[in-house]
Order: C-alpha cells, then sequence, then structure tokens
C-alpha cells in the first residue's frame, strides 16, 4: 500500500514514535478481545489477532503534530496529544467503513467485515473514549496543555459536524439546490481539513506560538486537507481496487456528490445531465453504471479541470508553510507533506 511518495517515508522518525507510542497504548489496555479488534485496525495485530506490524495507515495527522511539535522545541509534550489525535482519526474510519458498507481498507478486511457490524460500532465507541480518557490525562500538563485540549474536542466534533453534512449530501438529489460546489466545500472542510487544522494549530498552541505562527499552520492545514480530500475523490471514481485497497467505483456507488460530480452536471449538456442524474437517482448502480458515469465525467475532462481546483490549494498550503517562522529545510519538508499526499491518478 506504501508508494515511494508516502508521507511516512518523509517523516520516518515521527512516524515509529507514533506507533511506540501506540503500541504502549494498547499493551496498557485491559486483557479483552475488543481492544485486539482496534490494535488489528491500527495495524498492529494480524486478521488472527496475533502481534504483527502491518500497514496501519500514513499516521500523517499525528505526524505533523509530533514533529511541528519537535521544531518548536516540546516533543514530548505533544506526544500524547498526537496519540490521541491518530485514534481519534482510526475512530471514525471504523464507523465510516460500516456506514460505507466497505469491506476492506488498506488492502485489510475492515473491523466490521472480520468481526461484525456490532463489535465495528462498540469498538468505535470504546476507542473514542481512550481519546477522552488521554486527553484529560494530557491536559493536566499546564495553560498550555488545557488550551489544546479545550481546542482538540472543539475539532473533533466538527468533523462529526462534516459526517452529518456528507449524510445529507449523499442522501439529497442531484440537481437539488443545496446539492452545489459550496455545500462540498463546507462538508470536506469540517469532514476532513479541520482535523488537520487541529494536528497542525494545536502543535502552536500546545508549544505557545504566536497568534500569527498559529493562523499560518491553520492556513497551511485546511489548504492541505482542502487539496487532500479532493485528490482522495478523485482516486475514489478513476482508481483502482489495486491501488486503493477500497473497492472500485466506492463513492459511485455510494452516490456521493463529490467535486467531480457536482462539476460534470453544471457543465454536461442537458441530455447527458439528465442521464447522470438518472443514474444517481437509481436504488444501486451496478459496475457497468459506474463506467457510464466515468465516461460522462471524461467527455468534458473532468479530471483535468479537478487537477487545477486541487493544485490551488496546494499552492495556498505551500506559501503559508514558507512564511512561517521555522528553518528553510523543515518549511521545505512541509511542503513536501503536501506533495507527498496528492499523488496522480
Amino acid at each position: 500500500m506504501q508508494s515511494p511518495g508516502d508521507v511516512r517515508n518523509i517523516t520516518p522518525f515521527y512516524t515509529s514514535k507514533i506507533d511506540a507510542h501506540l503500541q504502549h497504548v494498547f499493551a496498557s489496555a485491559p486483557d479483552l478481545p475488543m481492544y485486539d479488534h482496534l490494535a488489528y485496525f491500527m495495524g498492529f495485530k494480524n486478521e488472527q489477532l496475533q502481534p504483527a506490524v502491518v500497514y496501519g495507515g500514513k499516521r500523517f495527522r499525528s505526524s505533523l503534530l509530533l514533529m511541528l511539535g519537535d521544531w518548536y522545541g516540546q516533543l514530548e509534550a505533544v506526544l500524547p496529544f498526537a496519540g490521541a489525535l491518530e485514534l481519534y482519526h482510526n475512530f471514525t474510519l471504523i464507523h465510516d467503513d460500516v456506514v460505507d458498507k466497505d469491506t476492506h481498507r488498506r488492502g485489510r478486511p475492515t473491523v466490521w467485515h472480520l468481526f461484525g457490524h456490532d463489535h465495528a460500532i462498540n469498538d468505535g465507541d470504546a476507542q473514542l473514549l481512550m481519546v477522552a480518557e488521554i486527553l484529560a490525562t494530557a491536559a493536566q500538563g499546564g495553560a498550555a496543555a488545557r488550551e489544546t485540549q479545550h481546542f482538540f474536542l472543539k475539532q473533533f466534533r466538527i468533523v462529526v459536524e462534516g459526517q452529518y453534512l456528507d449524510f445529507e449530501l449523499t442522501n439529497a438529489m442531484l440537481g437539488d439546490a443545496a446539492v452545489n460546489r459550496a455545500a462540498y466545500k463546507e462538508m470536506i472542510r469540517c469532514k476532513t481539513a479541520e482535523l488537520i487544522v487541529a494536528a497542525a494549530q494545536g502543535a502552536g498552541i500546545l508549544t505557545g506560538q504566536s497568534e500569527a505562527e498559529c493562523q499560518l499552520l491553520k492556513t497551511y492545514a485546511h489548504s492541505l486537507g482542502m487539496a487532500y480530500q479532493m485528490c482522495d475523490d478523485v482516486v475514489s471514481i478513476w482508481a483502482t481496487s489495486e491501488t486503493t485497497g477500497k473497492r472500485n467505483y466506492g463513492d459511485v456507488k455510494e452516490k456521493k456528490k463529490t467535486l467531480p460530480i457536482l462539476f460534470a452536471y453544471e457543465q454536461l449538456a442537458t441530455a447527458e445531465k439528465q442521464q447522470l442524474a438518472r443514474l444517481y437517482s437509481q436504488a444501486g448502480l451496478s459496475d457497468t453504471d459506474c463506467e457510464t458515469v466515468i465516461t460522462l465525467l471524461d467527455n468534458i475532462d473532468t479530471k483535468p479541470a479537478m487537477e487545477i481546483s486541487i493544485n490551488e490549494y496546494a499552492t495556498k498550503a505551500k506559501t503559508a508553510a514558507q512564511a512561517l517562522t521555522l528553518t528553510v529545510d523543515q518549511k521545505d519538508t512541509l511542503c513536501s507533506v503536501v506533495d507527498s499526499l496528492l499523488p496522480k491518478v
């Protein structure tokens, strides 16, 4: 699942610190298979729930937080917050897989597919409570730590709001007035970008950086998050299961109103627009239906248009990174993170 441009190859020291910390968290958990399910999802156990180290995600949010904390001189103080952030992100994925009925993630069976829906929902709940406990303990580190705890909880709630907006957008009919690019961008801001903001701006808050520095960190993270989700939405339409570890046509089969679909609906001629709306109004879409949708998108060069939007956000992220008070090498590393997270499809 990893590629030469994987962010884990840019920040291996921080990735290994996160993994070691999380392994300690799970080693300290009660002796109950529920926690083995969670360790499995994080990449610390195999399908038989035996100890193993497999790919458990990019860790880019938590590594970004830890890396910035280190650069600002407070790596150890940041570590528990980075662990909480990684656990929270993966909690959302456990539940996402249930909602989306995805049988595989990262090339491995999802928690619900391996252990059942009931366990997956309960497992996710347990991981969310683990996050709360970690943050409560970390907040005892002083005023900055308490402020960061409150900031994280606010950001985490915004992510849940984004999930709600995603449900609403998915359930609405293509062509409804509320189904538009602005609604999509607000949804991905909440669901994706704000969690990356938690990582970057959270590092600034915890380490006592100036308001100006924190705002630059926020701009960097927000722009990266918007570009990242747009890129992921492009991948979900045009890439294959061999490259994503997920099922083919996942977003199309779920009738997600992502930017490529909204762009196409605006640009298509009347007959093709009606065809797209008709396909998206069906109870279910076959692989052939999905291929028809993709053909409609390709006929008006949707993917190149998406690349322009993605590059605009990526440029904004890099501009913010270059304005930070960090060293030249550190700022260049932040720009490399942007490039690593936005693969060409």
